[in-house]
């Protein structure tokens, strides 16, 4: 009765240790799989394709970066408190 048990169990492992791609949905023929469309959408939008390797700022950003630096250093315009100094009218 055990050797019969033993071999049942056996059996039922390996019928369905051939069956692992069957429970991966990834690996069943007919099922979705990835082909890469959307990136190839991205390079037919693109206008320059090497902005798809490395891509560039806005020429403008630099502009507004170095306004906003001088505003909180007081030589722009609103003429902010320079870094480090105090509006407390001690000394």
């Amino acid at each position: 009765m055990r050797s019969v048990m033993f071999f049942c169990v056996c059996a039922g492992v390996l019928s369905l240790s051939g069956c692992a791609g069957a429970f991966d949905p990834f690996q069943r023929p007919g099922d979705w799989s990835q082909t890469g469309a959307a990136n190839e959408t991205i390079a037919q939008q693109a206008a320059n394709k090497g902005d798809l390797i490395s891509g560039q700022s806005e020429a403008t950003s630099g502009d507004i970066a170095a306004t906003a630096v001088e505003k909180i250093r007081g030589s722009g315009p609103g003429n902010a408190p320079a870094a480090g100094t105090s509006n407390s009218g001690g000394g």
